[in-house]
């Protein structure tokens, strides 16, 4: 081996040949653990707004949002998913869209917290109130969600763990352990707030 080997671990995204070791988030899991909490919170109308579309991230969290309605036997509508940009101004947008359907929802899953803060603009502006009429759900668990009315249930982005993971992996690797094209995906934990 050469005196400076080098050992790279991608954090938060992948190689195109997925050839290097790379700590994902579990977003589909996500998707699917924020879109069930609403439905046990009895939601049945569930929207989703979600981020940009071609996005790994945006991909997996509706997959999972699909999988979660499949296990309550709800039937997945079209209408009630929304592409949004990851910014309040989306958030707001496809709220008003989205109560604006002949049968509008009862739960929004909103892809991240910065799109939930402008769902809830949208709704406070047409009289609704979180959750007593509609539950909002976000994503990432940013400084933001405490300080909503009322604070955010969200879901974390696991920055911590998946850096620890990927310094395991360089130690091993620095050490002679070759951890491969692996592809390591971490949990994201619910927040419990008051907003389901």
């Amino acid at each position: 081996p050469a005196l400076f080997e080098q050992h790279t671990v991608l954090v938060n995204c992948y190689d195109a040949k997925r050839q290097l070791p790379s700590v994902l988030p579990g977003e589909l899991v996500g998707g699917r653990v924020a879109t069930e909490r609403l439905i046990r919170a009895g939601r049945r109308r569930i929207g989703l707004i979600n981020g940009q579309e071609g996005l790994d991230a945006s991909r997996d969290r509706l997959k999972g949002y699909r999988q979660a309605l499949s296990s309550y036997d709800i039937s997945f509508d079209a209408d009630l998913v929304r592409p949004g940009n990851w910014e309040p101004s989306s958030g707001y947008e496809m709220t008003l869209e989205l109560m604006a359907l002949d049968e509008p929802p009862d739960g929004i899953f909103c892809a991240n917290d910065m799109m939930a803060v402008g769902c809830f603009d949208a709704l406070r502006e047409l009289g609704l109130r979180v959750p007593d009429d509609v539950s909002v759900i976000g994503f990432d668990d940013r400084e933001i969600a405490q300080f909503t009315r009322p604070p955010l249930t969200t879901l974390i982005l696991p920055h911590f763990e998946m850096g620890e993971i990927a310094a395991e992996l360089l130690i091993n690797a620095a050490g002679g352990l070759q951890a491969g094209p692996t592809q390591i995906k971490v949990e994201c934990p619910l927040v419990e707030r008051d907003s389901v």
